[in-house]
């Protein structure tokens, strides 16, 4: 390839690395697409990605062609000493430098000849990995147009890396406030069963096999886990009954989904945690219309999301008396889906359900008598 053709296949690959980020979650995979490339456009044997496990000092891969995961510690090799320095280094002949570390190729039976290594720095300035290629393969040792085309594609990398392990840390956050809500809720239970955690696991088990995207499938079990918050203002006199409601008490119940909205709204939250106020308060909403809260949205209008935690709710509380009702058997609650799908329940949702009999079962276990809540 000339020196014009690789250069605009560069800038090709920078525009393409930019715009794949910016689109996608899934990095890794983007990483390993573009990096193939890289190793193509610099005409290289390999190329690869390590980051700095900070729990164990090592460098370890997230991407290495044609390898397993490769882990080292932190201050061996030329990888180690670009993470030291923070600084790019052009080696021409490796064996030759007593910086080098042989013991990768003596694991991977590949025989290193030159390399090109670049510090992979976030937008806060840190070092978060190394990027290196190897073996020009018309022999040639790397040069300083190699270089900075590694450089720009590894600057554009490691501040795609730095916001995802931010959004990872922000996500860890988000369900552990999760969880000490739900912790709470349960805990005004007569039994304490855990119905919002089994609540989840059923509609992320069902918006999975209804083919939902990551994003949503995670909106579904934020959604979930928070879909009976608004309880924490239902009278315990009224949440903890054992006997039929009275009409009275039934409106007082009710009103859980209100509070749901409500709560969720004065916790204002942001990002994709925002969508989860237009989800959770409407579980209780039938297909054809109706069901609790009054008034919008309606039928299809309920957003998927809700129509799958609804269907979820119901199976549980189907299995898991409450209010002096008697349990079924998990056939006998599928059997209730089935027969209310149309009316009160999505049809695909419920068939969703039906498809997965022995994974719901595994999930609930056996469904034991006592203290359930709808």
């Amino acid at each position: 390839m000339g020196d014009q053709a690789k250069r605009a296949k560069g800038l090709e690959l920078l525009l393409k690395l930019s715009l794949e980020i910016c689109s996608q979650r899934d990095l890794k995979s983007v990483l390993e697409r573009v990096w193939k490339e890289l190793t193509r456009v610099l005409e290289a044997e390999r190329s690869s990605i390590f980051l700095l496990d900070e729990e164990s000092k090592e460098l370890q891969s997230v991407v290495a062609q044609e390898a397993n995961q490769i882990r080292f510690h932190r201050q061996k090799g030329i990888a180690g000493r670009v993470l030291a320095t923070g600084l790019p280094m052009l080696i021409p002949d490796a064996y030759a430098d007593p910086r080098f570390n042989p013991e990768i190729d003596r694991i991977t039976g590949f025989r290193t000849r030159s390399i090109l290594a670049v510090p992979m720095k976030g937008p806060s300035g840190s070092v978060l990995g190394v990027a290196e290629v190897l073996n020009r393969k018309d022999g040639n040792p790397f040069d300083e147009e190699d270089l900075a085309l590694l450089e720009a594609l590894a600057g554009i990398a490691a501040v795609a890396i730095e916001t995802v392990q931010l959004y990872e840390e922000q996500l860890r956050a988000t369900e552990a406030v999760i969880a000490a809500l739900v912790k709470g809720l349960e805990m005004r239970t007569e039994t304490g069963r855990a119905h919002a955690s089994t609540v989840r696991e059923l509609s992320s088990l069902t918006a999975k096999a209804m083919g939902l995207e990551e994003a949503r499938v995670k909106l579904v079990e934020w959604a979930a886990s928070l879909h009976d918050l608004g309880k924490l203002a239902v009278p315990d006199l009224v949440l903890r009954k054992r006997v039929p409601l009275t009409p009275e008490e039934r409106l007082l119940y009710e009103e859980h989904a209100l509070w749901t909205k409500k709560l969720l709204e004065l916790m204002d939250f942001s990002g994709d945690l925002a969508a989860v106020v237009r989800i959770a308060p409407f579980h209780h909403k039938e297909f054809q219309g109706g069901g609790f809260p009054q008034g919008p949205p309606e039928g299809t209008d309920v957003p998927l999301e809700a129509r799958i935690i609804g269907a979820a709710d119901s199976l549980w509380c189907k299995m898991n008396p409450r209010f002096g009702e008697s349990p079924t058997s998990l056939q006998e609650a599928l059997a209730y889906l089935r027969q209310e799908a149309g009316r009160k329940f999505d049809p695909e949702v419920v068939e969703s359900f039906l498809d997965l009999q022995g994974k719901l079962s595994r999930c609930l276990g056996e469904a034991a008598a006592g203290g359930g809540e709808e």
